[in-house]
């Protein structure tokens, strides 16, 4: 299923591919027989191969990284710093939504430009557009690809426009690798960082001025209340009567663009994702009719408990749950705080964590889930000279640890 997407990207001379996801790396795999320019590598987690790509784009290789939209937000750290040292060559993040999961939010978030293509058709173009702007303005581009891009095709049936004419480097269509050494940009201290900052911001005005022309976008005028949104999901709740703008270019917004669709309604309604990327962009509201600006009303999560503990889970990204129950026993020592992760997660950034518990002398019951990685796992806490650790059998045996005194690993499988 993942044939069309890893093939456009290669046709539009992708090099360098990397994924944490078996079935593109298999696709991939299969693939380089047929075009030898092409590397693809199968990673340990979204950091790594989101690392990699960026490595690859830092010395002028046209290079991907393909995740989920939920998989890319645990390589947030790296994605945040590339918008401001930005690449050489051209850099695509596909992000396949197979959840209702949206990598939106992450424009505005980022300052990374993000596109969203809905089919086969909308993806080869966002693929060939993505590359042009990313090597024009030398800086990655997010695309959103739907999880059946590979079989839906475009109502609308716009062929791709070649993305080559906008290469401004004649080195970069040689195909040879350029790495021009400037601590400036790459090291990105707070002095430099704030050139960049200037630099990143001239750049995003620039591709938005890019983006008020690009084909994904579509506008259909039908009656005076209009629907601006970026994709058919949804759209069932409107008339079918109801002006729509479509914008596949979510970030930055082509404002001219909808800012004159928005003059020519009565009233827009915004069909978007959970949040408001869209909207938070619009200037002038006035006629928008909101179902989230200004009606978010506050909500209390009910607090998680379990065998006698209170629970904190991986909320903010892969073993978040170490540090946030360091932080309420720092706070509130008298709490019985059970966090739980897995071991990838514990591998690809809870090991800090864990080290940092240990020098500050946090006492909780740490529950690392999963079935294969436990005594490489055990052998890394021995070298930080930590040995008090469990295996489980069943669930209901984390009741006994609920008044260890300090800090306690265990090691069970399934999910709880």
């Amino acid at each position: 299923m993942y044939d069309h997407i890893c093939t456009t990207l290669i046709d539009n001379g992708a090099r360098l591919v990397y994924t944490v996801n078996r079935a593109i790396a298999a696709t991939l795999k299969r693939l380089e027989g047929e075009y030898p320019s092409i590397h693809s590598d199968l990673s340990l987690n979204e950091k790594i191969a989101f690392e990699l790509a960026l490595t690859g784009a830092f010395s002028s290789k046209r290079t991907a990284c393909l995740f989920s939209t939920e998989g890319i937000y645990e390589a947030i750290d790296p994605l945040m710093s590339s918008a401001y040292t930005g690449v050489i060559g051209g850099f695509l993040i596909v992000c396949i939504k197979e959840t209702e999961e949206d990598t939106t939010p992450l424009g505005l978030f980022s300052k990374l430009p993000v596109i969203v293509a809905e089919s086969q058709d909308d993806f080869k173009r966002a693929v060939a557009f993505g590359y042009g702007i990313s090597e024009k303005y030398e800086i990655p581009v997010i695309v959103q690809a739907e999880v059946d891009t590979a079989v839906r095709s475009s109502e609308f049936g716009v062929r791709s426009k070649k993305s080559e004419s906008l290469i401004q480097n004649p080195e970069l269509k040689s195909g040879k690798s350029v790495f021009n050494k400037n601590p400036g940009r790459w090291a990105a201290t707070p002095k430099f960082r704030f050139q960049l900052h200037k630099e990143l911001n001239e750049k995003i005005d620039k591709i938005r001025s890019e983006f008020e022309a690009y084909e994904g976008n579509v506008k259909t005028i039908r009656n005076k209340t209009g629907v601006i949104t970026t994709g058919h999901s949804g759209l069932e709740f409107f008339d079918e009567d109801a002006s729509l703008l479509f914008v596949s270019t979510v970030h930055p917004l082509p404002l001219k663009l909808v800012t004159e669709f928005i003059a020519e309604m009565n009233e827009v309604f915004i069909s978007e994702g959970p949040y408001p990327a869209i909207e938070l962009q619009i200037h002038d509201r006035s006629k928008i009719v909101s179902a989230k600006m200004g009606s978010m009303q506050k909500r209390t999560k009910p607090q998680e408990t379990m065998y006698g503990f209170d629970v904190v889970r991986d909320t903010l990204g892969p073993a978040s749950s170490i540090n946030m129950a360091h932080g309420i026993k720092k706070t509130e020592p008298e709490r019985k705080i059970l966090a739980i992760t897995f071991e990838d997660f514990f591998l690809h950034s809870g090991m800090p964590a864990f080290v940092n518990t240990l020098y500050n002398g946090s006492a909780y019951v740490l529950l690392i889930l999963g079935d294969k990685k436990e005594e490489e796992i055990k052998k890394v806490m021995t070298g930080f000279g930590f040995s008090n650790t469990f295996h489980i059998g069943t669930f209901s045996e984390i009741e006994r640890f609920k008044d260890a005194q300090g800090l306690t690993v265990l090691f069970g499988k399934g999910i709880i």
